[in-house]
């Protein structure tokens, strides 16, 4: 029985894997062209920065719309962390309505790259970069944009964690003024402390890093999410550490070829079915 869990396991998880991609092969092929220096510009882009929101890690949102396009679907490609969990990605319609779209997902190098093809010029992506360190008090973030697509304004909300203390954003990208001042000031939305800056006429695949320090030693995200069924203990989980768990899995499996195996630990399992039929 163990055999067959472990079996079931490893399907389980490839599923995920080809989910995740978002992309039949055709498909995949016509996202290839997204981003560069050839990419429809992004008329506005709104990145929301959220360390320790629902989990231990940071909760990114790119948001915004595309200028007026020559021709639907838009190829849209947005930049990561490498390792990170796509939990939406969207076209929104006039009336500003969701629609899940296939994605595709590149590793290039240091991040990966999120390949879709948007029917309305507003997109939606959402994501969790790999968890934080915990174990440290005194964090230290630098997050970079790196947008494949120009930007003529690019609007970064970067979010203080609630029980955190020291919150700064330290050497804030190179043309990025606060959008209420010289310095930024500190705006405050359903008790959370937001820092808003803006830059103007980004480049496509221009780095912007913004610097983010605080100290917080209470691992409790701002906003505990519980994911436990009524059979299973009230225990607080992550959310999305049950995406990482199938993630590392399926990188494993195809890193030691693990179709081989799973073909083998079938091929045992049908000789011993059958042993046992002769048996009797």
């Amino acid at each position: 029985m163990k055999l067959v869990t472990w079996i079931r396991t490893c399907a389980e998880a490839f599923l995920v894997a080809a989910l995740g991609s978002g992309c039949s092969p055709q498909q995949a092929g016509v996202a290839a062209g997204a981003g560069g220096a050839d990419a429809p510009p992004i008329g506005r882009m709104k990145v929301s920065i959220m360390p320790e929101y629902d989990d231990a890690s940071v909760l990114v949102i790119y948001e915004g719309r595309f200028e007026d396009a020559a021709r639907y679907p838009i190829h849209a490609s947005f930049l990561v962390p490498r390792g990170s969990i796509v939990n939406d990605a969207c076209s929104l319609s006039v009336e500003g309505r969701h629609f899940c779209q296939l994605y595709q997902t590149v590793d290039r190098g240091g991040e990966d790259e999120v390949r879709m093809l948007l029917p309305y010029p507003s997109y939606y992506l959402s994501f969790h970069t790999p968890p934080l360190d915990l174990a440290i008090g005194d964090k230290s973030i630098d997050y970079r944009i790196r947008p494949r697509h120009a930007v003529k304004r690019m609007e970064v909300d970067i979010q203080q964690p609630l029980r955190s203390t020291g919150f700064r954003v330290l050497a804030p990208a190179a043309g990025a003024g606060a959008s209420t001042g010289e310095e930024a000031s500190t705006t405050v939305v359903d008790g959370f402390n937001h820092l808003l800056y803006r830059l103007d006429e980004v480049a496509a695949d221009e780095p912007k890093v913004f610097q983010i320090r605080y100290r917080k030693t209470d691992p409790t995200p701002s906003v505990n999410v519980k994911y436990a069924s009524m059979r299973e203990s009230q225990i607080p989980s992550a959310p999305y550490d049950a995406q990482r768990r199938v993630r590392t899995i399926v990188y494993a499996l195809f890193g030691t070829g693990a179709i081989g195996t799973l073909a083998l630990a079938a091929w045992i399992l049908r000789a011993r079915r059958a042993r046992r039929r002769a048996a009797r």
